[in-house]
Protein backbone atom coordinates (compact mmCIF):
# COMPACT_ATOMS: atom_id res chain seq x y z
CA UNK A 1 0.00 0.00 0.00
CA UNK A 2 2.69 2.46 0.80
CA UNK A 3 4.50 1.50 -2.00
CA UNK A 4 1.51 2.06 -4.44
CA UNK A 5 1.33 5.36 -2.67
CA UNK A 6 5.22 6.36 -3.14
CA UNK A 7 4.85 5.58 -6.60
CA UNK A 8 1.57 7.71 -7.57
CA UNK A 9 3.22 10.22 -5.96
CA UNK A 10 6.57 9.99 -7.99
CA UNK A 11 4.19 9.91 -10.99
CA UNK A 12 2.29 12.64 -10.03
CA UNK A 13 5.24 14.63 -9.54
CA UNK A 14 7.10 13.81 -12.64
CA UNK A 15 4.09 14.93 -14.37
CA UNK A 16 3.57 17.86 -12.85
CA UNK A 17 6.85 19.40 -12.50
CA UNK A 18 7.45 19.75 -16.17
CA UNK A 19 4.23 20.80 -16.63
CA UNK A 20 4.65 23.35 -13.97
CA UNK A 21 8.44 24.69 -15.08
CA UNK A 22 6.34 25.14 -18.65
CA UNK A 23 3.97 27.47 -17.52
CA UNK A 24 6.28 29.76 -15.50
CA UNK A 25 8.12 29.88 -18.69
CA UNK A 26 5.38 30.99 -21.19
CA UNK A 27 4.24 34.30 -22.06
CA UNK A 28 2.59 36.07 -19.05
CA UNK A 29 -0.10 37.28 -21.50
CA UNK A 30 -2.99 35.26 -20.31
CA UNK A 31 -2.97 32.57 -16.92
CA UNK A 32 -5.76 29.84 -17.18
CA UNK A 33 -7.69 29.63 -13.97
CA UNK A 34 -7.82 25.34 -13.46
CA UNK A 35 -11.34 24.17 -14.29
CA UNK A 36 -13.31 22.22 -12.13
CA UNK A 37 -13.01 18.08 -12.25
CA UNK A 38 -16.49 16.86 -12.32
CA UNK A 39 -15.62 13.80 -9.78
CA UNK A 40 -14.08 15.96 -7.06
CA UNK A 41 -17.42 17.60 -6.85
CA UNK A 42 -19.01 13.98 -6.41
CA UNK A 43 -15.98 12.49 -3.92
CA UNK A 44 -18.88 12.58 -0.83
CA UNK A 45 -20.68 9.74 -2.48
CA UNK A 46 -19.42 7.28 -0.60
CA UNK A 47 -19.58 5.18 2.42
CA UNK A 48 -17.28 7.34 4.70
CA UNK A 49 -19.78 10.59 4.36
CA UNK A 50 -22.54 8.90 5.68
CA UNK A 51 -22.09 10.04 9.26
CA UNK A 52 -21.83 13.59 7.98
CA UNK A 53 -25.03 12.88 5.84
CA UNK A 54 -26.79 11.63 8.97
CA UNK A 55 -25.94 14.32 10.83
CA UNK A 56 -26.26 17.58 8.41
CA UNK A 57 -29.64 15.69 6.94
CA UNK A 58 -31.10 14.56 10.10
CA UNK A 59 -31.71 10.78 8.14
CA UNK A 60 -33.52 8.44 9.75
CA UNK A 61 -32.29 5.09 10.89
CA UNK A 62 -34.61 3.64 7.51
CA UNK A 63 -32.69 6.25 5.43
CA UNK A 64 -29.05 5.56 6.58
CA UNK A 65 -29.86 1.83 5.99
CA UNK A 66 -30.68 2.34 2.49
CA UNK A 67 -28.22 5.31 1.54
CA UNK A 68 -25.31 2.68 2.85
CA UNK A 69 -26.76 -0.19 0.60
CA UNK A 70 -26.71 1.80 -1.80
CA UNK A 71 -23.61 3.50 -1.31
CA UNK A 72 -21.92 -0.20 -0.63
CA UNK A 73 -23.57 -1.44 -4.06
CA UNK A 74 -21.75 1.21 -6.03
CA UNK A 75 -19.24 1.14 -4.72
CA UNK A 76 -18.93 -2.70 -5.58
CA UNK A 77 -19.84 -1.41 -9.05
CA UNK A 78 -17.08 1.28 -8.97
CA UNK A 79 -13.81 -1.52 -8.39
CA UNK A 80 -13.45 -2.49 -11.72
CA UNK A 81 -13.71 0.73 -13.18
CA UNK A 82 -11.44 2.49 -10.71
CA UNK A 83 -9.24 -0.25 -11.83
CA UNK A 84 -10.05 0.28 -15.73
CA UNK A 85 -9.40 4.48 -14.49
CA UNK A 86 -6.08 3.47 -12.60
CA UNK A 87 -4.63 1.33 -15.89
CA UNK A 88 -5.79 3.82 -18.19
CA UNK A 89 -4.06 6.87 -16.19
CA UNK A 90 -1.03 4.75 -16.06
CA UNK A 91 -0.80 4.32 -20.23
CA UNK A 92 -1.63 7.58 -20.50
CA UNK A 93 1.16 9.05 -18.50
CA UNK A 94 3.67 6.09 -19.90
CA UNK A 95 2.27 7.81 -23.29
CA UNK A 96 3.42 11.57 -22.11
CA UNK A 97 6.69 10.21 -20.96
CA UNK A 98 7.69 8.22 -24.28
CA UNK A 99 9.06 10.96 -26.56
CA UNK A 100 8.13 9.03 -29.60
CA UNK A 101 4.67 9.09 -28.67
CA UNK A 102 2.82 11.21 -31.12
CA UNK A 103 -0.46 13.25 -31.00
CA UNK A 104 -3.04 10.50 -32.19
CA UNK A 105 -1.73 8.60 -29.79
CA UNK A 106 -1.65 10.85 -26.40
CA UNK A 107 -5.25 11.63 -27.42
CA UNK A 108 -5.80 8.27 -27.86
CA UNK A 109 -4.59 7.49 -24.39
CA UNK A 110 -6.61 10.68 -23.21
CA UNK A 111 -9.86 9.22 -24.52
CA UNK A 112 -9.18 5.84 -22.53
CA UNK A 113 -8.43 7.43 -19.25
CA UNK A 114 -11.99 10.01 -20.41
CA UNK A 115 -14.00 7.08 -20.51
CA UNK A 116 -13.04 5.26 -17.44
CA UNK A 117 -13.70 8.22 -15.62
CA UNK A 118 -16.80 9.38 -17.01
CA UNK A 119 -18.14 5.24 -16.25
CA UNK A 120 -16.88 6.10 -12.64
CA UNK A 121 -19.12 9.47 -12.64
CA UNK A 122 -22.25 7.88 -14.09
CA UNK A 123 -21.92 5.16 -11.19
CA UNK A 124 -21.29 7.90 -8.81
CA UNK A 125 -24.32 9.88 -10.57
CA UNK A 126 -26.97 6.91 -10.44
CA UNK A 127 -26.64 6.64 -6.39
CA UNK A 128 -26.67 10.55 -5.55
CA UNK A 129 -30.40 10.24 -7.56
CA UNK A 130 -30.84 7.01 -5.91
CA UNK A 131 -30.10 9.26 -2.54
CA UNK A 132 -32.40 11.50 -3.48
CA UNK A 133 -35.22 9.50 -3.97
CA UNK A 134 -35.23 8.32 -0.07
CA UNK A 135 -34.98 12.17 1.16
CA UNK A 136 -37.80 14.44 2.25
CA UNK A 137 -38.11 18.27 0.31
CA UNK A 138 -36.58 19.01 3.43
CA UNK A 139 -33.27 17.16 3.82
CA UNK A 140 -33.96 17.73 -0.04
CA UNK A 141 -32.88 21.14 0.56
CA UNK A 142 -30.35 20.47 2.96
CA UNK A 143 -28.26 18.37 0.41
CA UNK A 144 -28.61 21.06 -2.06
CA UNK A 145 -26.82 23.70 0.69
CA UNK A 146 -23.92 21.14 1.66
CA UNK A 147 -23.46 20.49 -1.87
CA UNK A 148 -23.35 24.60 -2.38
CA UNK A 149 -20.80 24.43 0.77
CA UNK A 150 -18.61 21.90 -0.68
CA UNK A 151 -17.91 23.03 -3.96
CA UNK A 152 -18.61 26.83 -4.12
CA UNK A 153 -15.28 27.52 -2.27
CA UNK A 154 -13.13 24.84 -4.00
CA UNK A 155 -12.74 25.97 -7.85
CA UNK A 156 -14.90 29.35 -7.47
CA UNK A 157 -17.89 27.22 -8.92
CA UNK A 158 -21.42 27.50 -7.78
CA UNK A 159 -24.58 25.64 -7.97
CA UNK A 160 -27.21 27.73 -9.74
CA UNK A 161 -30.32 28.11 -7.05
CA UNK A 162 -33.74 26.94 -9.02
CA UNK A 163 -36.09 29.59 -10.45
CA UNK A 164 -38.27 30.62 -7.70
CA UNK A 165 -42.06 31.49 -8.67
CA UNK A 166 -43.17 32.97 -5.33
CA UNK A 167 -40.95 36.15 -5.87
CA UNK A 168 -39.53 38.33 -8.27
CA UNK A 169 -36.69 36.39 -8.55
CA UNK A 170 -38.44 33.92 -11.07
CA UNK A 171 -36.55 33.19 -14.43
CA UNK A 172 -33.30 34.99 -13.28
CA UNK A 173 -30.73 32.50 -12.31
CA UNK A 174 -28.86 32.74 -15.70
CA UNK A 175 -30.09 29.30 -17.43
Amino acid sequence: MFRTSVVKILVSVLVLLPAAAFAQSASPVARLEPSPCALMALRFVRQAAVPRLTKDLSLTDEQVNKITEILRQTEEAMKPKIDQQRQATKEFVLALANPATDERQLNAAFEKVSKTESAIAEELVKALVAIKSLLTEEQKTALSKLLESRTRPWQGVTIPSPARSDDSTAGTTGN
